[in-house]
């Protein structure tokens, strides 16, 4: 029994994620290589709480975006990976204390939540 599909037109999202996800996987450095010294333990920590991230990109994307161009999303979706990223990275090469590196990092996403929202987002009163 075949099941029939209709057709969708190709709305460039596709390429946008793939794009992202060769460009995450391969161009962009380790977060955690500042925290921890050793390449390899810093690959496993990557791989253990690298996850982090990408439900806080899509959080930072979903403050502007409401759907729509899908492809917009998914590049949005990658600027935000990338700008928590680089955060990430700014803040544990000049703190290595673990704490104050969570304090800081969330901090800076609440503003980044916040900005994005103003800039792109819906108009709120806070």
């Amino acid at each position: 029994m075949s099941r029939r599909y209709r057709s969708k037109s190709y709305n460039g999202r596709g390429l946008v994620s793939i794009a992202s996800y060769l460009i995450r996987q391969f161009c962009f450095p380790n977060p955690f290589s500042n925290i921890v010294k050793d390449p390899n333990t810093a690959t496993v920590v990557n791989w253990v709480c690298g996850g982090v991230f990408i439900p806080l990109a899509y959080g930072l994307t979903h403050t502007w975006y409401k759907g729509g161009a899908k492809a917009v999303g998914s590049f949005g979706f990658f600027i935000n990976y990338a700008i928590l990223t680089g955060l990430f990275l700014l803040i544990t090469k000049f703190i290595t204390n673990l704490y104050l590196v969570v304090f800081l990092f969330i901090l800076g996403y609440v503003i980044l939540c916040i900005v994005e929202s103003k800039l792109f987002g819906e108009r709120h009163s806070f």
